[in-house]
């Protein structure tokens, strides 16, 4: 090993025998001897300590000193780069790629606190203040987190979206949710100036496979477009201004942080995808044991690909890492952060829907799950750390033992729920009319209770929205939506998410719109009839009802007038022994009509006494006189009583 660094000077020669000479020798033998294959790494170490030693003013040797942890992994690659990082923070709190290299070992509150005091040791440094402010929110002390942040965003005094959303998850995870999403407002609209990617790292992990792909696609001018309707989409309650799901989500990451944090982050589980199909071979053989069904294959998150592959971790080839090692969770973590506190977790017992064979109770777990998509079971154990199938050692991965198990993991994966609770059951309806606009088609909502809010989503997730009290109307292009109907009664929420089909009224064929039906005794126009319409269809005995429908594409004469025989059949709900009893013959209300106008305007009151109190399913059928053609509406349920 060199020890002494020979110059020439002048001519002649003379020997320079200082500490930063011999420093520099030794950290080049160090880099030398990192290189060789395999054997090389111990004798780089020590070179490199004593480089450290000779200069302990200098990072660079602690770098390398870092390195060498990475390339050595498991715990003790962990331990070596972890001590080397703190000293660099010590010296430099921006130096190299160490900070994002320190989030990907392991951390505990202990090792939390030492970073803040070596980055402390620079109180005037910006950047060290803005990861003091980071350690801040990992130790769950927000306020403190969020004064660090406040005072960096004072002195830079230009807008910075990581700061933004520091400021956001600091008071959300302090219960102060007005601040939070005015902070997280304020990142939004500089979404599209931020090179940092703060946004998308706040949120990849409860990403669908599609959002993962359409985000790589986004250009820097349409970033914060996709992070608003991100967000909309998740929207735990559109009747209210703040979206819950987004400060559910900051308070997810807290608690996921604290109890399923990676324990071996450089473990080579997350660093090699070749490791990872020797464990889940291993694992298969080990579930054809366990599971009374053939073992299916090893499940995993299926984004791990793409977003490894466009984002790989240090020291790892593209493709190579895993999901968890970026979020430096376990599997549980990033099922937590999708789906919340699960509604059953068992202890030793890999699927809480057939709970045989316990095992040992600190190595397997399994969650389930109630959700829009049905119940979700997902089996955990230990074995990150081991290739033996009969060992659990290590962090928790993914676990199924039979075919619901590796369909559920799979599911889980790619959706995420709020566990907000919504039990509110109210009855509400949309009708359907051709809008004024051509090719529009106007969608109207009605529901029970003090307020409503409904937004319809299109193929390009692109959203249309309306709320208050009383009835909500959408002007729409006619296709499929996906629907978000929330309503608030009493303080209580109920919740609707579903697929829906708005239809489409032909200018030529013939067609009939939704039946508005409300209480009144004289004709009254849509709107009238709309607003006056009760939301649970409920309509009081020896009362008159207006009846309101219109009529499209009816075949007119010479003279433009239209000639139509219009049915109203009021069919009785019953039950069986009821419609033994009293039969179900429909009272019915039948006419022939014409028309000039386009469309025809079906209109008819009903007087009290012609319809006795029950249940009733109400449908109009219009026959086109000229055509012989004929068109029926949709059905709804009415009560009179």
């Amino acid at each position: 090993m060199l020890a002494l660094l020979l110059v020439a000077l002048g001519g002649s020669g003379v020997v320079q025998d200082t500490s930063t000479a011999r420093a520099e020798s030794l950290l080049a033998v160090g880099r030398i001897q990192f290189a060789r294959p395999v054997v090389g790494r111990y004798p780089a170490l020590e070179a490199f300590r004593a480089a450290a030693r000779l200069a302990p003013t200098n990072p660079e040797p602690l770098y390398w000193q870092m390195k060498v942890g990475f390339f050595l992994g498991s715990d003790e690659g962990d331990v070596l780069a972890r001590e080397a990082i703190l000293k660099i923070l010590e010296l430099d709190p921006d130096y190299e790629d160490v900070w994002d290299r320190f989030e990907m070992v392991y951390h505990n509150p202990s090792i939390w606190r030492r970073a803040d005091r070596a980055l402390a040791r620079h109180p005037d440094d910006l950047v060290a203040m803005e990861r003091r402010a980071e350690l801040a929110i990992s130790l769950e002390e927000p306020l403190r987190a969020d004064s660090l942040v406040a005072a960096v965003l004072q002195r830079r005094g230009a807008p910075n979206v990581a700061g933004f959303l520091a400021r956001a998850e600091a008071n959300f995870n302090a219960a102060r949710d007005s601040a939070g999403y005015a902070w997280y407002d304020s990142a939004l609209v500089h979404a599209d100036n931020d090179p940092t990617g703060a946004m998308w790292d706040a949120i990849w992990m409860i990403a669908t496979p599609e959002e993962i792909r359409a985000q790589d696609a986004t250009p820097p001018g349409g970033r914060r477009q996709f992070f608003e309707r991100f967000w909309a989409k998740r929207d735990a309650n559109v009747v209210t201004r703040g979206n819950e799901r987004l400060a559910e989500h900051f308070r997810r990451i807290a608690y996921a942080r604290r109890y399923f944090r990676l324990l071996h982050p450089l473990n080579l589980y997350h660093r090699s995808a070749r490791y990872r199909a020797v464990i889940a071979q291993t694992q298969r053989d080990y579930l054809r044991q366990l599971a009374a069904e053939p073992g299916e294959a090893y499940p995993g998150s299926e984004a791990d690909r793409t977003l490894a592959g466009a984002r790989a971790l240090p020291d790892v080839a593209a493709g190579a890492g895993t999901n968890n090692a970026r979020a430096g969770l376990d599997a549980r973590g990033l099922i937590y952060i999708r789906l919340g506190e699960p509604e059953v977790r068992l202890r030793g017992y890999l699927d809480p829907l057939n709970q045989v064979r316990p095992d040992r109770a600190l190595d397997i777990e399994g969650w389930l799950y109630h959700t829009p998509e049905g119940t979700l079971t997902i089996g955990f154990r230990r074995g990150s750390g081991s290739a033996h199938a009969g060992m659990a050692a290590g962090d928790f991965i993914f676990l199924p033992t039979n075919r619901r198990q590796a369909w559920s993991t799979k599911v889980a994966l790619r959706t995420d729920h709020t566990a907000l609770p919504a039990p509110l059951e109210a009855r509400a309806w949309s009708a359907f009319f051709k809008s004024p606009e051509l090719g529009l088609t106007d969608a109207y909502y009605k529901a029970m209770g003090d307020s409503a809010g409904v937004i319809l989503w299109d193929a390009n997730d692109t959203p249309v929205r309306a709320s208050g009290s009383g009835l909500l109307q959408l002007i729409v292009p006619p296709g499929g939506y996906r629907l978000s109907f929330d309503v608030v009664s009493g303080g209580v929420l109920g919740r609707a998410r579903r697929e829906t089909s708005i239809p489409r009224f032909s200018q030529v064929d013939l067609g009939l719109s939704s039946l508005a039906l409300a209480p009144a005794s004289s004709l009254l126009d849509r709107d009238a009839a709309l607003r006056r319409m009760p939301a649970d269809l409920v309509y009081p005995a020896g009362t008159p009802l207006a009846a309101y429908v219109e009529v499209y594409g009816l075949a007119a004469d010479q003279s433009g007038r239209s000639l139509y025989h219009v049915r109203y059949e009021f069919a009785p709900v019953r039950s069986m022994p009821a419609r033994l009893i009293r039969g179900t013959r429909p009272v019915v209300f039948e006419f022939d009509r014409s028309a000039f106008a386009r469309p025809a305007v079906e209109q008819l009151v009903i007087e009290p006494g012609q319809l006795p109190a029950g249940r009733y399913r109400v449908t109009v059928v219009v026959t086109d006189l000229q055509r012989n053609v004929k068109s029926q509406s949709a059905a709804i349920d009415v009560t009179i009583r």
